[in-house]
């Protein structure tokens, strides 16, 4: 009886050996699947931050294309306004000089 429960243990021990490897290579597929998946997922995740890091970029530069456009243009405007203020005193100054008369302020 003696080797016959040996032969029987020792078939059962592989049995389960080969059970419990199955298992083991289904449990390690299964983590390699998921930190492949994992890993996409950080991928499309940095893509993602990257494009939108580029738009916001991008937004900022036009941003500030723009800002510059109105900047310049004020500038001009105030510029032109002082030119006008400038030659409108300098007329009321010859005029008065002309005439003579200093401007009246009314109290």
């Amino acid at each position: 009886m003696g080797p016959a429960v040996e032969l029987w243990k020792e078939r059962e021990m592989d049995k389960t050996r080969k059970k419990y490897e199955k298992v083991s290579e289904k449990i390690r597929l299964w983590g390699d699947k998921k930190k492949k998946k994992a890993k996409r997922k950080l991928h499309r995740t940095e893509r993602g931050v990257e494009k939108a890091k580029m738009k916001a970029k991008q937004r900022f530069i036009d941003d500030n294309e723009r800002i510059e456009i109105i900047v310049a243009s004020a500038r001009t405007h105030a510029y032109e306004s002082q030119m006008k203020e400038e030659l409108k005193v300098k007329e009321k100054a010859n005029l008065m000089r002309t005439t003579g008369q200093s401007q009246c302020t009314c109290l």
